[in-house]
């Protein structure tokens, strides 16, 4: 206690220095509840932020999951429609030369390249591209070529499929060391899919 409050008590009777006590007591209460309710409101307000922040989180996710919902909406329809192209696939390969010239074929191929367009704009794309490093999330090995070197793509036995950046099915493929050269144009696999060479075995 100061000497100027020391003095001024001195001067006080008794009953009023019980008053300025009881209110000086009173006023360290109000200090500490003041204290008390502006902690109370900081965590108040930290839960309230750290809410927002949960529903922020929570929008972004659901809109997320949305959105990979539409874009993999056909996907199921994709898988099935798999068998379909690499029907497509074996026939361009096995088609005999004799029957390559005939107007009819024209007609099929060009369906095929309808259908394939169609399809594209959904997002799928082929993996069926040879002489390329050899990647196990897109191509599976179901036979190999012996040699040192990292693995290529030597030949693609079956095509993959790939609907934006999710791999609905591996190609089968060869895989070995790079050959010396690339594969030329006719060793490359004609399929009704690659337009240059289905052109060719259409019969232009």
């Amino acid at each position: 206690m100061s000497a100027d409050t020391q003095n001024t008590e001195s001067g006080m009777s008794s009953g009023t220095r019980a008053e300025v006590r009881e209110l000086e007591r009173q006023l360290d209460e109000a200090r500490a509840q003041v204290k008390s309710a502006e902690e109370r409101a900081q965590e108040n307000l930290d839960r309230w932020q750290r809410a927002q922040a949960d529903l922020v989180n929570y929008r972004r996710r659901t809109q997320f999951d949305r959105e990979q919902e539409l874009k993999f909406a056909g996907l199921p329809l994709i898988t099935e429609m798999l068998r379909i192209f690499d029907g497509f696939d074996r026939a361009w390969k096995s088609l005999p030369v004799a029957l390559r010239n005939l107007s009819w074929i024209e007609g099929i191929w060009m369906l095929d390249q309808q259908f394939q367009e169609i399809v594209r704009r959904t997002g799928l794309t082929r993996i069926d591209q040879v002489d390329q490093p050899f990647d196990p999330r897109l191509h599976d090995a179901i036979a190999t070529e012996p040699g040192e070197g990292d693995p290529y793509v030597l030949e693609v036995f079956q095509a993959g499929y790939e609907l934006h950046d999710r791999v609905v099915r591996p190609a089968l493929v060869k895989a070995g060391p790079r050959q010396a050269s690339g594969p030329s144009i006719e060793e490359e696999p004609e399929t009704g899919h690659q337009h240059d060479h289905a052109h060719d075995q259409a019969g232009r």
